[in-house]
C-alpha cells in the first residue's frame, strides 16, 4: 500500500478560506513514477491543533486541472493536504490555490 504524507502551508495572519484548489502532478502514461493520489483530505490549525475540515465537497484527483474542493468557511493560520499515495507511487503537487 502507498503511504500516507502532508504538506502545509502557513500565512502571516489568519485568513477565512473556504476553497482550495490542487492541481496534481502525474507523470503517466510512460515509466514515470509519480501518480495522482488514491485519496486527500485537508485540514485546519486553530489553537495550535489540527482538524479536518468539515463539509468538504469535491476532493478529486483528475489529471491535467485544477481540482477545487470547498467545506464550510474557517479561520486559520495554517492548511494542510494530507494524501494517500498509490501503491508503489510518488505523489506531487504542480500548483496549490487558496482563493
Amino acid at each position: 500500500m502507498g503511504t500516507k504524507e502532508w504538506i502545509q502551508r502557513e500565512f502571516d495572519a489568519p485568513r477565512k478560506v473556504a476553497r482550495v484548489e490542487v492541481y496534481w502532478f502525474d507523470d503517466a502514461p510512460g515509466n514515470g513514477g509519480c501518480r495522482t493520489p488514491q485519496s486527500w483530505r485537508l485540514f485546519y490549525r486553530k489553537d495550535g491543533q489540527w482538524h479536518e475540515v468539515r463539509g468538504a465537497k469535491g476532493y478529486g484527483v483528475e489529471v491535467n486541472r485544477f481540482n477545487a474542493t470547498t467545506f464550510d468557511a474557517v479561520v486559520t493560520d495554517a492548511l494542510r493536504i494530507e494524501v494517500q499515495l498509490r501503491n508503489g507511487f510518488s505523489g506531487g503537487i504542480l500548483e496549490w490555490q487558496i482563493p
